[in-house]
């Protein structure tokens, strides 16, 4: 089993990159924000769909993610 941090932070995004979609074609995104921090969001997550990429840039946003063994997954996203 393994055990992860959830946390919830503030963060000013400097970029979102497209990664490759699943398995199942859903999409997925890579967010890069201003303290250096990058974290991708989870695998066939619904709420991805609703990310409009260029409007997120420069904003600050609150962000739910957890630790994992390769980095940090988004978990949710607030303006």
């Amino acid at each position: 089993m393994s055990e992860y941090i959830k946390m919830t932070k503030h963060f000013k995004v400097a970029n979102i990159e497209r990664c490759k979609n699943s398995r199942n074609g859903n999409p997925r995104f890579k967010f890069i924000f201003t303290n250096g921090f990058k974290m991708k969001t989870p695998i066939d997550a619904g709420w991805v769909y609703s990310i409009t990429p260029h409007a997120l840039i420069d904003e600050i946003v609150r962000v739910t993610f957890k630790t994992t063994s390769k980095g940090y997954e988004v978990l949710g996203l607030g303006i």
